[in-house]
Order: structure tokens, then sequence, then C-alpha cells
């Protein structure tokens, strides 16, 4: 999965259009544990 498919996912799960590219500075690692977590967090 690449990194801007785990931000649209964030961006989802956040329910916003705000621009979260920001997020592209992670590393890939890092970008999926923060969507794991999030993901954990919601449900």
């Amino acid at each position: 999965m690449t990194k801007q498919e785990l931000i649209d996912i964030l961006r989802k799960l956040f329910e916003t259009d705000l621009d979260l590219d920001f997020l592209l500075k992670l590393d890939q690692e890092d970008l999926q544990t923060l969507v794991a977590c999030v993901r954990s967090r919601l449900d």
C-alpha cells in the first residue's frame, strides 16, 4: 500500500477534506502504524 493510499484511509477515518499530505514526511512503517492506531481507537 502506498503512502498516498494510507493518507486517503486516514482522511476517510477522520471524515475530513483537509490536506493531510504533510503525513507524507513519515516513513511508510510509521504511517501504517498511525493508520492502525486510529482504526483501533475508532473501533
